[in-house]
């Protein structure tokens, strides 16, 4: 299931720069976290859906766009409800909307990207090592942790651990789950330290670069839209 995984997160339709699609990411992220409102967020939910839908499975993008019109509804309810329970429910989906958004980001970055042009580009940009190592880590280890989780449910679900038992005894379901976990992760971490070892990860030279790394169309296109994202939540502040 892990070679499913990192075949997905390679097999990108979208060839683009890493560091457009990381300004990209980091727009939408300020505008989903941060006080935008109204038709910015709604062009920013449109803006990522439409990322899912061009480079991961179309259910992928059904699930996000169910969950994110579900949100927006259930958050709008408190301005033409005035109840107790309605004013709760909005403020709770208000923020499942907005994390929604930045987590599906974040997940269509990851899995369009290879690791080898991530550290690549940030090489080239000259960035710090502190920060392309701790991301390079990230990338192989998300996936690997995600599919060790898999496992584990999936045998938990042999073994009879399902349906109403796990809401029966949410407290024994967590930790059939978490010690495994926890201890795949481990030994994953262990791995990858290693192989990062073996590849020269925390070597002090400067690595040759030799991914295609070129300023194509689509990272003109990525940079306007974070630009534009960008003076649409400054000028949505300064009218307030």
């Amino acid at each position: 299931m892990t070679t499913n995984i990192l075949l997905t997160s390679t097999d990108s339709r979208i060839v683009a720069d890493p560091r457009s699609k990381f300004v990209l990411l980091l727009a939408v992220n300020a505008i989903a976290m941060g006080n935008s409102n109204g038709w910015l967020i709604a062009a920013t939910s449109v803006l990522v859906g439409c990322l899912l839908v061009a480079d991961l499975r179309p259910g992928t993008a059904l699930s996000y766009a169910a969950l994110v019109a579900a949100s927006a509804v259930i958050a709008e309810l408190p301005h033409h409800f005035v109840n107790g329970l309605v004013v709760g429910l909005g403020v709770i989906f208000h923020w499942i909307l907005r994390f929604t958004v930045s987590l599906a980001m974040g997940g269509w970055f990851i899995l369009s990207t290879r690791v080898g042009d991530l550290v690549a580009a940030m090489t080239a940009a000259r960035l710090p090592r502190t920060l392309i190592i701790p991301l390079a880590v990230l990338f192989r280890f998300l996936p690997m942790a995600i599919d060790e989780a898999r496992g584990v449910i999936e045998a938990m679900a042999l073994r009879g651990y399902r349906g109403s038992y796990l809401w029966r005894h949410p407290i024994t379901a967590m930790e059939k789950l978490v010690v495994p976990v926890l201890t795949a992760s481990a030994r994953t971490a262990d791995e990858l330290s290693a192989a990062a070892l073996i590849r020269g990860l925390g070597s002090t030279r400067r690595p040759t670069i030799v991914a295609d790394l070129h300023f194509r169309w689509i990272d003109a296109v990525f940079l306007t839209l974070a630009l534009g994202l960008a003076g649409a939540a400054m000028t949505q502040a300064v009218m307030r």
